[in-house]
């Protein structure tokens, strides 16, 4: 049983970034994808200051990751919301040793559209 059995697939868009730049991070292309996005929020308290707090979790399957693709710095739209990739991890069955997802960090963001 894998991540995409165990939970509810839903849409969304991968974006490719040109990052920096006069006009900031802008999208270059959209691709809609399928995966398993759980979203995190609270509040986090660090020397006496409460900071709000929103990241989030993707597991996209190991089909959409080209061998060479740089994924980090790209960033995911999701129900009307822009996250960068912050990071991405290997999800692999312990038995066969196969990759069976990965998993992308995200960070709610902001995309120039010019």
């Amino acid at each position: 049983m894998t991540v995409f059995d165990a939970f509810q697939q839903v849409p969304y868009q991968y974006l490719e970034i040109d990052r920096g730049g006069v006009y900031g991070n802008r999208i270059l292309s959209e691709t809609a994808r399928m995966g398993v996005f759980k979203v995190r929020s609270g509040m986090t308290t660090v020397n006496n200051q409460e900071t709000r707090e929103s990241s989030a979790t993707l597991h996209i399957h190991p089909e959409d990751v080209a061998e060479n693709d740089e994924i980090v710095g790209n960033g995911i739209r999701y129900a009307g919301k822009d996250y960068a990739i912050l990071g991405i991890t290997q999800g692999r069955n312990f038995d066969t040793n196969a990759i069976e997802h990965y998993t992308l960090t995200l960070e709610r963001t902001d995309y120039a559209t010019a």
